[in-house]
Order: structure tokens, then C-alpha cells, then sequence
């Protein structure tokens, strides 16, 4: 039985094994450790930028540590160790062909690392590039993630999303001045619907007051209702709501519109704009 254990234990296929298993366990073990410690530190930091930061690192300790694991496993094995010295040694047509495979991944990687250093966007920031809004959910060494409106993920690459105009609705400030737009009919009372807009735009609890304390001493209201333009059927009315950020500042304009129309139901005066034709009949007698 001890000759038997020793033969097996001399074994070549047994030491590459255990070699091999070894790195996997020690790369698992080392890469759970570090992305413990970031996820108990995201959890203590409130500061968008520090976030973005150490899930970045995590990002990057994830990818070098596989590379790693990878590369011990390759050098393991003689019979692949020969065959990747050989090709990195000697194979010139390899090499070019990986530095164009590889030219698109690493335009990514480094656009990511200006996306940490230059701050155009942070984990947790609110975007709208092109027709999407979302929230940034990570930034990986070659993508950011966002998630949309309806829960979905968009990916983009890094080197497509820092050559593309955005609007950042969070950066430096997070409140939103969100405008809302009210049409009535000509046959309206304008003073009355300036008036329940108002009365219905204060009420909603998302609203914040942004008046200077100039503005308050000279009795400027919190709310301003507009008379923007006149249209062929229809008065419209431009209405700034001030909020702490996007989704509720998008919340209270839902809500406060539906106010505003159930309000017009019953009020004396005032009605929303819908369209209208008059028909003139000329009377040749």
C-alpha cells in the first residue's frame, strides 16, 4: 500500500494536477479576499467618486488575477509552456495579429481609466445618452453599465461612451429643475388655471424651494406659471418644478398633472386645450 501511495504520488500527471489546482485555489482565494474588503468598503463610502474608484479596482483585480491563475496554469504544464515560449519567442505574425485583435480592448480599457481620472459620469450618476436614461451601475475595464428605465442593462463600451455627447443629471448638483407644460383652450379663465397650478404644484411634498433669500423678501413665488405661447387652439403654459432629483422631479410632474386635470373637471372657467374647428357658412342671400 506505502509503495503503491509513493508510486502515485511520483506521478507527473499527479504533480501538474496539484500544481494546477493549488494556483485555482490560491487565485480564488486571494481574489474573494481583496473583493470582500472593496464591497465592505463601498458599503461604508457615500462618496459617488471614491465608489466608482474601488469598483473600478475590483474590476481590474478580477481581470489580473484570472490572468494570473491562467498564465501559472500554462507554465505548469511543460508540454504548453514549450508551446507558449515558442510562439511568443519566435512567431512575429502571431504577435501583429494579437495587437490588432486586442487594439479595440485596450482603447476600452484605457478610456476607462480616463472615465475614473476625468469624472465625466460616476457609479450611481443618472445618464441620457441619446434616446436612454439610466443609472450607472458599474464601470468595468471595458464597459459601463447602466440600468434603464425599464430595469433593463445597457452596456456600452468605454470607448464609445467617452466619444458620445451625455447629459449627466447628477453631477456637481442633483436637483433637477424639471419643466412641466399645461395647455388650455382659448375659452379659458388664463388667472384661474394660473391659479389651481400653482395650488396643486405646492402642495406635492417632492416640491423644494430654491429662492434666494432676495427672492423671498420680494415676494417672487415658488413656483412660476408661465404663459409660454399661443398656439392655434391652445394657451400653453411653461411650468418650472424644482426637485432633489430626476425620479422625483419625473414623479411630481406625473402627479401634479393628474391634479391639475381632475381640477379642471371641476372648477368654473377652465379647460384643457383639445382640438377644435369653427365652420363659417356664407350666406350668398
Amino acid at each position: 500500500m506505502v509503495e503503491y501511495l509513493k508510486e502515485f504520488l511520483s506521478d507527473p500527471f499527479y504533480n501538474v494536477t496539484s500544481k494546477i489546482l493549488l494556483i485555482l485555489l490560491f487565485g480564488i482565494i486571494l481574489n474573494r479576499f481583496f473583493k470582500l474588503f472593496l464591497q465592505r468598503s463601498i458599503d461604508k463610502i457615500e462618496n459617488t467618486s471614491n465608489k466608482t474608484r474601488i469598483k473600478f479596482i475590483g474590476n481590474a483585480i478580477d481581470f489580473l488575477s484570472y490572468t494570473i491563475v491562467f498564465i501559472g496554469a500554462i507554465y505548469t504544464i511543460p508540454s504548453l509552456k514549450a508551446l507558449a515560449v515558442g510562439l511568443f519567442a519566435g512567431a512575429s505574425i502571431f504577435a501583429a495579429f494579437l495587437g490588432f485583435a486586442s487594439q479595440k480592448a485596450f482603447s476600452d480599457i484605457i478610456s476607462g481609466l480616463f472615465i475614473i481620472i476625468f469624472k465625466p459620469f460616476r457609479v450611481d450618476d443618472i445618464l441620457k445618452i441619446k434616446d436612454e436614461i439610466g443609472t450607472v451601475e458599474d464601470i468595468t475595464l471595458r464597459h459601463t453599465v447602466m440600468r434603464g428605465l425599464e430595469n433593463k442593462r445597457l452596456i456600452y463600451p468605454n470607448s464609445w461612451i467617452t466619444s458620445e455627447p451625455l447629459i449627466n443629471w447628477t453631477l456637481v448638483d442633483p436637483r433637477v429643475n424639471k419643466f412641466m407644460y399645461v395647455s388650455i383652450s382659448y375659452d379659458s379663465d388664463i388667472a384661474t388655471a394660473e391659479k389651481i397650478i400653482k395650488e396643486e404644484a405646492i402642495k406635492h411634498p417632492s416640491l423644494i424651494d430654491v429662492r434666494t433669500e432676495e427672492q423671498k423678501a420680494n415676494g417672487e413665488p415658488i413656483v412660476k406659471v408661465d404663459v409660454l405661447s399661443f398656439d392655434n387652439f391652445v394657451i400653453n403654459f411653461r411650468v418650472p418644478l424644482w426637485a432633489e432629483d430626476l425620479p422625483n422631479a419625473m414623479g411630481m410632474m406625473f402627479d401634479v398633472q393628474r391634479a391639475i386635470q381632475e381640477r379642471f373637471k371641476t372648477e368654473e372657467g377652465v379647460e384643457l386645450a383639445k382640438p377644435s374647428q369653427k365652420l363659417y357658412i356664407k350666406n350668398e342671400n
